[in-house]
């Protein structure tokens, strides 16, 4: 059945055509992640069941089972016009815009700039800041239901967009003051790599991150954005929670760094069709870099355990 479903969806593939003018849109997300299943979607075999009693006595069964889904699309971009997701850039990012220039102008007086460092100051050249979008994969409308785990995410739908969190993805005082305080503590051991690889610290969650190299800074930000939509509680900032639950008996996996419960597929400017965990190879960034800054992931979540049946949870077999 799932050989049956990969081969479809590969046929659906070719009707999708990429956006011009070196950008993307949904339909090119939708393609490259379909073209990912093969390698990403990791299903496992189902050899226990879930039993479920309906009210009349009777006995229904759903398969425990395991695999990935693409349930997000992180966008990391220099300017507010640069997300290279046109639909994104379009629609999203346009309302994000002016809700962020009011912000820090309230705030600060000035208006808010942009880019990835002060040119002018030899000591900020390898300060990176970014802007960021977490958005519902549009690829999840595509993939049937039947044999898979429900997503429990939501495709198009917007779970963080930097600019409406401006007063903490900048790093404005006082507000953002205890994150950072946090931070210093926490980053011991939550960084994107392991042993001496050290890409960056998970936290604060701001767009500013230390890093020569434009993509690992970028993927920092990214894993930032995405830890933020699937944590709660985070200190006042401004996104949609994205569940971690796909029903009674069935989680999906919290974005976090350095674990094989989460993976990252780059598909811009580099279309992969597998997946890597963030700061497992010093090399990743080669071939990677794009002038403009700007970058997307597609996030594949673990999910495992059954479907909710009907009636009442009646136990494994």
């Amino acid at each position: 059945m799932i050989k049956r479903l990969l081969f479809c969806l590969c046929l659906t593939m070719t009707s999708l055509a990429q956006a011009d003018n070196g950008q993307i849109n949904s339909g090119t997300i939708i393609k490259d992640t379909l073209a990912a299943l093969p390698n990403c979607l990791h299903y496992q075999i189902p050899t226990h069941f879930c039993l479920w009693v309906n009210e009349w006595g009777e006995v229904n069964t759903t398969p425990v089972t395991s695999h990935y889904l693409p349930d997000l699309v992180i966008s990391v971009f220099a300017k507010p016009h640069d997300n290279p997701w046109f639909e994104a850039n379009k629609i999203v990012d346009s309302v994000g815009q002016p809700i962020q220039q009011g912000i820090v102008k309230t705030v600060t007086g000035m208006d808010a700039g942009s880019g990835n460092h002060i040119l002018l100051d030899q000591h900020e050249q390898n300060v990176i800041f970014k802007e960021a979008d977490v958005i519902g994969n549009p690829a999840l409308a595509m993939i049937p239901a039947h044999g898979l785990l429900p997503s429990a995410a939501t495709p198009w739908l917007p779970y963080f967009q930097s600019m409406a969190d401006s007063l903490l993805w900048r790093g404005l005082p006082p507000i953002a003051l205890p994150e950072e305080a946090l931070a210093v503590g926490l980053n011991v051991m939550h960084h994107i790599g392991t042993g001496v690889t050290n890409w960056g610290g998970v936290y604060p969650h701001e767009g500013k991150v230390i890093n020569d190299n434009d993509v690992k800074a970028s993927a920092v930000i990214a894993d930032r954005a995405g830890d933020l939509v699937t944590s709660q509680s985070e200190l006042g900032h401004v996104y949609k929670y994205l569940t971690n639950s796909c029903g009674e008996h069935c989680s999906a996996a919290p974005i976090q760094e350095n674990n094989k419960e989460t993976y990252f597929q780059m598909i811009y400017p580099v279309t992969q069709t597998d997946c890597h965990i963030l700061g497992d190879s010093e090399s990743y960034s080669s071939n990677m870099i794009n002038s403009e800054g700007a970058y997307v992931w597609v996030v594949w979540r673990h999910y495992e355990g059954c479907a909710d049946g009907e009636g009442q949870y009646a136990g494994i077999v």
